[in-house]
């Protein structure tokens, strides 16, 4: 468990960054003084229990993952754009609509797995995709 304020203060400037967030950002909403940001993502200064927790929430982060980079908050891992993109438009969804979304996942799912097996079960019995009539 890494615990050292360098290691703290690198990856709030990390966490911020990929959040597309400036130090006037997070200061101004964390209500701390720029200095002391700066000082914190240097791992000079070690901030209260109070701004960290407001660090971690300004940073969409658990204060666990800040103080030693390991998570168990699914905030923290690391999407591709197109699953940020995916859930961003889910949550414009109603909660109806995300039901039947997640239905059709689910059933995409199953289709893709039936598939898999009848491909590997042909495979196995000498059967040649190609020859069948579809």
């Amino acid at each position: 468990m890494d615990t050292k304020m360098v290691s703290i203060g690198a990856r709030i400037k990390a966490k911020r960054k990929e959040l597309g967030l400036t130090q006037t950002d997070i200061f101004q909403q964390c209500g701390i003084t720029s200095g002391a940001l700066s000082y914190i993502e240097n791992g000079t200064r070690t901030p209260s229990v109070l701004i960290f927790y407001k660090l971690s929430q300004v940073l969409k982060c658990d204060m666990e993952w800040l103080i030693t980079g390991i998570s168990v908050d699914k905030q923290n891992f690391v999407f591709s754009e197109k699953e940020n993109k995916l859930l961003e438009r889910f949550r414009q969804l109603s909660e109806r609509e995300q039901d039947e979304v997640q239905e059709l996942i689910e059933f995409k799912i199953y289709k893709a797995e039936k598939e898999k097996t009848y491909t590997k079960s042909s495979h196995l019995a000498g059967i040649d995709n190609d020859s069948m009539v579809g």
